[in-house]
C-alpha cells in the first residue's frame, strides 16, 4: 500500500478512536464543536492536508460535518456510526466507480426482492414518498440526485435486513458523484421511468419482478456510466488540443 494511503487511513483511525474516546468521558457531544482546523493538526502531529483527507473520510461516512466559515461538527448519530467496524468504512475510500456498480448488481436487486417480501405498509409509503420527491425535483439537478439516493436507501430498509442495510447506505455515500455523472446523461424522466418500475414491482409484492426491474435499472446505470466517462474523456482531449494548439508557434513572416 501506498506510504501517503496509509498515512491518511492511519489519521482517521486516530481521530475515531479520539472520538469515541471524548465522546465517551463527556468532554464532547454529539453535535459539539469541534477544535479548529489547525489545533488538530498540531494535536495528532500530522499535516493540515492529512488532517483535510481524515476529516473528508468521516464526513463521507456521516461522522461529522463541515460548515464553510463556521467550523466542523459531530453529527448528532456520530455516536452509533462510530460504534460500527471502522474497517469496513475506511476500505471505500479508493474503490473504482466501477466496483461499487458491479457490487451494487450483486446485491441490490436481491436486496430489491426481500423489500417485495418483507416491506411493510410504512415501507412502501417511504419509497413512494422519494419517487414522488424525485418527480417534483426534475428540475433542480443536486435534489433530484439527493432523493434517488433516499429511494434506494428506502428500499434497503424495506429489506429488512440491517447488516445489508448499513453497508449499502455507506456505498450510496460515496456514490453521489457517480450520480451526477451518470444522471447528467440522460433526461430525469429516463430514471424516472426505471425507478417507477422497481417500486411498482415492490408494492405489488413480487419478487421476480423487483429483482428484475433493479437489475435493469443498475444496468443501465453502469451503462451510463461507461458513456459519460468516456464523454468526459472526449472532452478532456479536445480541451488539451486546444490548449496545444495556442501555444504552438506563430509562423514567422
Amino acid at each position: 500500500m501506498p506510504i501517503a494511503k496509509r498515512r491518511k487511513e492511519d489519521v482517521t483511525v486516530k481521530l475515531i478512536a479520539v472520538f469515541k474516546q471524548l465522546i465517551a468521558e463527556g468532554t464532547l457531544e454529539p453535535g459539539g464543536r469541534l477544535p479548529a482546523e489547525r489545533e488538530l493538526a498540531e494535536s495528532f502531529g500530522v499535516s493540515r492536508s492529512s488532517l483535510r483527507q481524515a476529516l473528508k473520510v468521516l464526513e463521507i461516512m456521516g461522522v461529522i460535518s463541515q460548515r464553510v466559515g463556521d467550523g466542523t461538527y459531530l453529527n448528532k448519530g456520530a455516536d452509533a456510526i462510530l460504534r460500527e467496524p471502522m474497517e469496513f468504512l475506511i476500505l471505500l475510500d479508493g474503490i473504482s466507480a466501477h466496483e461499487l456498480m458491479e457490487a451494487r448488481l450483486l446485491v441490490e436487486p436481491e436486496l430489491a426482492a426481500r423489500a417485495a417480501l418483507r416491506a411493510s405498509e410504512e415501507d412502501i409509503a417511504e419509497i413512494h414518498k422519494e419517487l414522488r420527491a424525485m418527480e417534483a425535483a426534475k428540475d433542480d439537478h443536486a435534489k433530484f440526485v439527493a432523493h434517488d439516493l433516499l429511494f434506494h436507501q428506502a428500499v434497503f430498509h424495506a429489506a429488512g435486513n440491517r447488516v445489508t442495510s448499513l453497508m449499502f447506505s455507506v456505498v450510496h455515500k460515496s456514490l453521489d458523484k457517480l450520480i451526477t455523472m451518470t444522471s447528467q446523461v440522460v433526461e430525469p424522466e429516463h430514471t424516472l421511468t426505471l425507478h417507477r418500475r422497481i417500486y411498482q414491482a415492490i408494492r405489488k409484492r413480487d419478487q421476480d419482478e423487483s429483482r428484475r426491474r433493479m437489475t435493469e435499472h443498475l444496468v443501465d446505470a453502469r451503462d451510463l456510466l461507461s458513456r459519460a466517462a468516456e464523454k468526459q474523456s472526449h472532452f478532456q482531449m479536445a480541451a488539451r488540443i486546444q490548449t496545444l494548439k495556442k501555444k504552438e508557434p506563430r509562423p514567422s513572416r
